[in-house]
């Protein structure tokens, strides 16, 4: 399996800590964000891994030229920024009519993704995408979703108190090859994955839940309790 990597942005939230590096190499525990995403990728079996990148490109070239899992990782440049959804449709030729994994770049969580790609693999008949979800506090910085007793998506809040759950959206999915069509028949504007995808494909979404934090490190908040988080796991408690 493959998966695509969001990478592009350019961190305009963390101030001064992106004026001159790209959101993706921001540290947590000494390590860029990017690299804890690959090496949580290479451990669930993924194989080949694409990262879309735009804003200082050249300084993520420099850092995975460096790696020891080089090989196995290839970016793909985007001039102007394509928007999440029209990144997975301007790539699609790179997954082979294969299923894939696609995931934000920028969010640092504690659990594996294997479970995931099994969940994926028995997911309720006629879904096209398994999404991997978290609990949350803070429902108006994140998607929420609404389950039926199968566990699929049937509604959605994107970031709003005004929702019956605190179930998130971890901006991490299983697309299923059998998508093609959806994706490559967005127009130009439907650019978003949370505001013009899972709107659209309610009742063919499968949630899987997956333990322990999830953080967004794009903002000087939730950079900090990304680090709080590592710690606290690099000491085991």
């Amino acid at each position: 399996m493959k998966a695509l990597i969001l990478a592009a942005g350019f961190g305009t939230r963390l101030g001064k800590l992106t004026e001159n590096k790209p959101k993706a190499l921001v540290e947590v525990g000494g390590k860029p964000i990017l690299d804890h995403t690959i090496r949580k990728l290479l451990n669930a079996g993924i194989s080949e891994i694409l990262i879309n990148t735009h804003y200082l490109s050249d300084q993520v070239e420099d850092f995975l030229k460096k790696q020891p899992y080089r090989e196995s990782v290839t970016t793909v440049f985007e001039p102007s920024l394509l928007g999440t959804a029209a990144s997975v449709k301007a790539n699609w030729d790179f997954f082979q009519r294969n299923d894939f994994l696609l995931m934000h770049g920028d969010n640092y969580f504690e659990a594996e993704l294997k479970s995931l790609i099994i969940a994926h693999l028995y997911r309720t008949s006629g879904t096209l995408m398994t999404m991997a979800t978290f609990d949350t506090t803070s429902p108006e910085l994140c998607g929420t979703v609404v389950t039926d007793d199968d566990g699929v998506v049937v509604d959605f809040y994107e970031k709003t108190t005004d929702t019956p759950s605190l179930r998130a959206n971890a901006a991490i999915y299983a697309v299923s090859a059998k998508s093609e069509n959806f994706f490559l028949s967005l127009s130009p504007p439907e650019n978003d994955i949370s505001i013009n995808v899972i709107p659209k494909l309610l009742g063919k979404i499968q949630a899987h839940f997956l333990p322990g934090v999830f953080i967004d490190i794009g903002t000087p908040t939730g950079l900090a309790m990304a680090e709080i988080s590592h710690f606290r796991v690099s000491r085991g408690e």
